[in-house]
């Protein structure tokens, strides 16, 4: 009896691990029209400097997208993230781009008291969430937009772990890149998408009519709030 019990859970493992792999493979892609005729804020917010700082900061300025501008958010003047944002922002003097310096007590999260200045700032009315840690390809924008059409109110992509250093690190790139994507991709198959908080693009009256970005505060996470 025990022997028939775990055959039947291990198929039915086998068959739910196919069947997201499946959804995942079948997911439709899209092409969208409006990449590149809409310009774009990106919000980057700080705390501290990081492994890589360096590399994902820099990413932000080396986009191959024709109008944009960044607002860098950090909650404190003496953070030292800022003397490597103040260089990058020298380095790229094209892109139009700025630091925000303090932090609105609106929720529980510190991570979207920090953003709110810059949602607020912001000067387009298309608006990127971009964690400091997530490397921007260059064709990050137009993938982004590539997902949004007439019944879309956000869009965010599953992070790729890449270039871990210890083995908690490489177990995380592990998860990542293999069952955290396909479940996000097979959830998103089947109309059960969700947010993720690493990369969001915004369309702001969407928001905006929804309680503006205080209504993110709705949930200790935003991105659990930004889902429902």
């Amino acid at each position: 009896m025990l022997f028939q019990i775990s055959v039947f859970l291990l198929t039915g493992f086998i068959a739910f691990q196919t069947a997201s792999v499946v959804a995942a493979l079948l997911r439709p892609r899209r092409k969208s029209a409006i990449a590149g005729r809409l310009g774009v804020t990106i919000i980057r917010p700080l705390c501290g400097l990081e492994t890589h700082s360096a590399v994902t900061l820099q990413s932000t300025f080396e986009l191959a997208y024709p109008e944009y501008d960044v607002i860098f958010c950090v909650e404190r003047a003496n953070d030292p993230v800022l003397a490597l944002v103040r260089e990058l922002i020298k380095r790229y003097p094209l892109i139009p781009s700025r630091i925000l310096i303090g932090s609105d007590r609106i929720s529980a999260n510190p991570k979207l008291n920090n953003v709110a200045k810059g949602w607020r700032a912001a000067h387009h009315d298309w608006i990127v969430l971009a964690d400091s840690n997530v490397l921007l390809t260059p064709d990050y924008l137009q993938r982004l937009f590539a997902e949004w059409d007439n019944d879309t109110g956000l869009v965010c992509s599953p992070p790729l772990g890449v270039a871990p250093e210890g083995l908690f690190a490489e177990v995380e790139c592990a998860f990542l890149n293999s069952h955290q994507a396909r479940w996000q991709y097979a959830a998103d198959f089947f109309g059960l998408g969700f947010a993720q908080g690493k990369s969001m693009l915004w369309r702001r009256d969407i928001l905006e009519a929804a309680g503006g970005i205080e209504a993110l505060g709705a949930e200790l996470a935003e991105d659990a709030a930004a889902t429902k």
